[in-house]
Parts: C-alpha cells; sequence; structure tokens
C-alpha cells in the first residue's frame, strides 16, 4: 500500500460545487500532513506519537465532509489502515513504493526490447 498511489483516487474526483472543490482541496492538504508526519516518525518513532497518528488517520478517514464522492472515497481509504500505517509497527518501511516500481517497469521494458 502506497500513500502516492492512494492520493491518485482522490485527484480523480471532479466536482462543479465550489464548496466540494474547497473540502476536496482541504482534505488533500491534511493528507499530505499526515503522508509527512509518517515520515517524520519514521526518523524519530515513538508511542505517543504512534498513538496520535493512528487516531488522526481514523478521524480524517472516517469523519464525513457533505460531499458523497469524497466520503465514499474516504472510507476505502480506511479498509487500508493496517496497510498505509504499518510503518507504525515498522518505521524501516517506505511510505511509496515508487522506486519498486519503477524497477519493475524498466526490467519489463528491458524484456520487451529484446524480444523485438
Amino acid at each position: 500500500m502506497c500513500w502516492v498511489h492512494e492520493e491518485r483516487h482522490y485527484k480523480k474526483l471532479t466536482s462543479k460545487v465550489n464548496d466540494h472543490q474547497k473540502l476536496l482541496e482541504q482534505f488533500l492538504d491534511d493528507f499530505w500532513v499526515t503522508s509527512r508526519e509518517l515520515l517524520a516518525y519514521r526518523d524519530a518513532p515513538t508511542l505517543s506519537t504512534e498513538q496520535r497518528l493512528r487516531s488522526e488517520f481514523l478521524r480524517a478517514f472516517t469523519t464525513e465532509s457533505g460531499y458523497q464522492q469524497l466520503d465514499e472515497r474516504k472510507r476505502l481509504t480506511a479498509t487500508k489502515i493496517l496497510e498505509l500505517l504499518l510503518v507504525l509497527k515498522h518505521p524501516e518501511l517506505p511510505l511509496h513504493n515508487n522506486p519498486a516500481e519503477l524497477a519493475a517497469r524498466t526490467m519489463l521494458r528491458s524484456i520487451d526490447l529484446i524480444r523485438e
């Protein structure tokens, strides 16, 4: 599970309603604040910070905003709590898997070129 990839689902939400756009923008700001806090946690993990971040995650992803699409997406993200917060139990883990995915894509492209 990857924070960068999870955020992509939210970027796909589109609304013509100004209030909904503002709700989404604020949510995404908070989303990235949480991500940065998790990165900081990796450098100095403490039980109190772990508990606070877990609580903030639950609040952020279970609080209804009134924007139905956003709330549905948040509920889906909330089901991934174990994976998205795995770093709280294992601070050595990265928050995203982009380097691994890039390496896999590069390898597949190389194999495709060899086959051609």
